[in-house]
């Protein structure tokens, strides 16, 4: 909560850590791992993505899986199990919209538009 709040690099450090404590604590983790990226996901859907969001997210998933490697019980599986699929699939998608509100600030809203439909005219 004092991640979104502030957007501070410091607290998503913090709260990689505190999730690489309950990761050594707590077999469930994998709940708390799945449900984090389920907000994420519910505040881009909503319209409520910010960087504050984006900073608060990007930490967690980065320092936290490789801080959950570490742990001899989890080891290698934080990266290759399904359990922890959608906390990267969420991390992929925020990195997109990142860059699209990235792209949107730079360009006017013509040539935005412009750009759009180029990018999803290519994709198809």
């Amino acid at each position: 909560m004092v991640t979104l709040n502030t957007g501070s690099l410091f607290y998503a450090t913090f709260n990689a850590i505190s999730y690489f404590y309950m990761v050594c604590s707590w077999g469930g983790y994998t709940f708390i791992i799945n449900l984090i990226p389920m907000h994420v996901l519910l505040c881009i859907v909503t319209g409520r993505y910010s960087s504050r969001l984006y900073i608060a997210y990007a930490p967690l998933v980065v320092l936290g899986t490789l801080l959950a490697a570490l742990v001899p019980v989890v080891g290698f599986n934080a990266v290759m199990t399904s359990e922890h699929f959608a906390s990267f699939l969420v991390f992929i998608i925020i990195h997109v919209v990142a860059l699209v509100y990235y792209i949107k600030g730079i360009l006017s809203p013509r040539m935005f538009k412009v750009a759009v439909t180029l990018v999803l005219s290519v994709g198809m």
